[in-house]
């Protein structure tokens, strides 16, 4: 059985430049650099090889999965709809993870307009850095599989729940080795843990482990883990937030420390699908097969060069010339690439949304701290038009958390039609008053924000921002638009002390609803609730959603938690998108399922690879 063994390890802030498929089984969403998605090493492994690039019946046999099989999907898998956990059952697993990939050989070339920020797995929040940990470092004690997206054995081979429900037992495989040839235990799990739950090393999705109460090592290959009481999304959690490091190799070396850690930057024992070869930031990263790698050995492909260029069009140019096998692809340039005679594009709507929306500093001292500044903001902005002029009909609307995708959407919420009259009258509810063209303070001062995003290179972020400068400009609001390189501009957003007003940016959802309660809680501003977003209501809501695993008590909290968060409007709600992706004809393989492409990258081949 295939399945997807990649989990994108955080919530997402902004349009993918990687393909990262975020599931309950990772934390929340990641910051992603770009509003379309190009897979990259999506590693960690699929199944059986493939031997023709045929579509799974799920998909009715087409390169474009359909937001309407998403949605039924999701609705109907344990991912989205986490319920309690069957008690005194044992899960065992019968796939074959030992019989070696036949297609070895050749080399994936892939571009990129942002580069990685580290390689450790816990002290970074963004997608293109989980891109990176995700080649070498495998993870996930179950995994989702690709079509129902429910919970299958994956590094652990058996699974069992006590009686009452509170005691979880994995059985890890026997035979997983580390690229230096030691054996993958559950001590490398409670070592990893235990650094992870240290206050002190600032581990920012801390708060998803509350509910463990222990996590031990019984042994070699058995892992026990305990929980206090009932909650729903536990087994997805539990499975998935850890990724292990080798023990042997990182107990010797400070946790957060470069300068004296090699291991961030530069890991050399590694148990994902790649090791790395080189890594020469805002340049290039080299990774070769791990011939170690514990599900079916080495990848198909043997080397894997992520090249970092200027810009989306050098990169766009590099896959329509074939000097790259992928690349982003913007929206305009979408009709334009699905008839390239060398490119196949693949299209999907992502399980875990992909939504964007403009970020709002509710700091006290800023303009924005005022609700009907903000909602005044979001009335100024024409968020149809938005979406499909910028997105080229690729994006829907979104008013709330939850897309149409989600099984908790709740379709009756404020959602800010663009209306300049009543964006005027909310200014003036602030204090505000529009003459002469200019909304001007108490004092008559002009009312200026700083407006700021990155990657600098994204285009259509670029297009996103310049528009809502013009619509800001027509009710007398002038914007300063700031563009900053990837890292530069995850700086400025996790700042304590920010000096902006506005951002924009991008979450890739989780499939199952509750994790983006990290994203609203008070306790993670500013690494993830970067507009310092406070409401004791909605964390409450998610607490209760959390604890209750009866189906329609959790919607009913969701629903609330989705009208709250819209009249509080700590966003600008823009759209959610369909994700897609450009790769190279010789490339086969490839199986696009609910869970996009990258969940069998391992299994990917080059036609005219040779055989060893």
């Amino acid at each position: 059985m295939k399945g997807y063994r990649y989990p994108t390890h955080w919530l997402v802030v902004v349009l993918a430049v990687f393909a990262l498929l975020a599931t309950q089984c990772a934390p929340p969403a990641a910051p992603t650099p770009e509003a379309q998605v190009t897979p990259t090493a999506a590693p960690t492994e699929t199944g059986a090889p493939v031997a023709q690039q045929e579509l799974t019946p799920t998909l009715a046999a087409t390169l474009e999965v359909s937001q309407q099989v998403i949605t039924q999907v999701v609705e109907e898998s344990e991912a989205a709809k986490a319920r309690e956990p069957k008690k005194g059952i044992t899960v065992v697993s019968d796939e074959d993870v030992t019989t070696p990939r036949t297609k070895r050989g050749g080399e994936y070339k892939d571009v990129a307009t942002s580069d990685a920020v580290s390689f450790h797995p816990y002290l970074t929040t963004d997608t293109a850095s989980s891109s990176y940990q995700g080649m070498v470092y495998t993870s996930g004690l179950l995994r989702l599989d690709e079509n129902t997206l429910q919970y299958i054995p994956n590094m652990a081979e058996k699974y069992s729940v006590s009686e009452d429900g509170l005691t979880f037992t994995f059985h890890l495989r026997k035979g997983m080795l580390w690229s230096d040839g030691q054996p993958i235990t559950a001590h490398d799990f409670e070592w990893t843990y235990q650094q992870v739950i240290n206050p002190a090393n600032e581990f920012p999705y801390l708060s998803q482990l509350e509910f463990i109460k222990s996590y031990k090592a019984l042994d070699d290959y058995t892992l026990e883990i305990k929980i206090e009481k009932v909650y729903c999304p536990s087994l997805g959690q539990m499975a998935g937030l850890i990724t292990p490091l080798p023990k042997h190799v990182w107990e010797k070396l400070p946790w957060n420390d470069p300068d004296k850690n090699p291991e961030m930057n530069k890991p050399s024992v590694v148990s994902g699908p790649y090791k790395l070869v080189e890594w020469k930031r805002d340049q290039y990263a080299i990774f070769e097969a791990n011939e170690n790698y514990w599900y079916r050995g080495a990848p198909n492909i043997s080397r894997y060069v992520i090249e970092i260029v200027p810009d989306q069009d050098v990169a766009y140019q590099k896959m329509k010339t074939g000097e790259s096998d992928t690349g982003p692809i913007t929206p305009d340039k979408l009709k334009e690439a699905r008839q390239l005679p060398n490119i196949t594009v693949y299209e999907w709507w992502p399980a875990a949304a992909l939504w964007s929306y403009i970020g709002l500093n509710m700091r006290p001292g800023f303009p924005t701290h005022d609700l009907h500044v903000r909602r005044g903001l979001s009335y100024a902005i024409d968020k149809d038009l938005l979406t499909e002029q910028v997105m080229q009909g690729q994006a829907k609307r979104m008013c709330s958390v939850y897309p149409e995708t989600s099984w908790v959407y709740n379709p009756d919420v404020p959602c800010y039609d663009y209306d300049p009259e009543k964006a005027i009258a909310e200014f003036k509810q602030a204090g505000y008053t529009f003459q002469d063209g200019k909304m001007v303070d108490p004092n008559g001062k002009q009312l200026r924000l700083k407006l700021f995003f990155g990657p600098h290179t994204s285009k259509t972020r670029e297009l996103i921002a310049v528009t809502v400068q013009d619509y800001l400009r027509r009710i007398g609001v002038e914007t300063d638009i700031q563009a900053l390189e990837w890292s530069t501009f995850l700086e400025a957003l996790h700042s304590k002390e920010p000096d902006w007003d506005m951002y924009i940016g991008a979450w890739q959802a989780t499939i199952e609803p509750h994790i983006m309660y990290t994203i609203w809680a008070e306790e993670n501003i500013p690494q993830l609730n970067s507009v310092a977003y406070i409401n004791k209501e909605v964390e409450k809501l998610f607490e209760e959603a959390g604890s209750n695993c009866d189906v329609e008590f959790r919607k009913e909290r969701y629903q609330k938690i989705q009208r709250i968060i819209a009249e509080d409007a700590p966003y600008v709600f823009l759209f959610y998108n369909k994700a897609w992706s450009g790769q190279n004809k010789r490339i086969k393989g490839i199986i696009p399922t609910a869970l996009g492409i990258g969940w069998n990258m391992e299994d990917w081949y080059i036609e005219e690879a040779p055989t060893p």
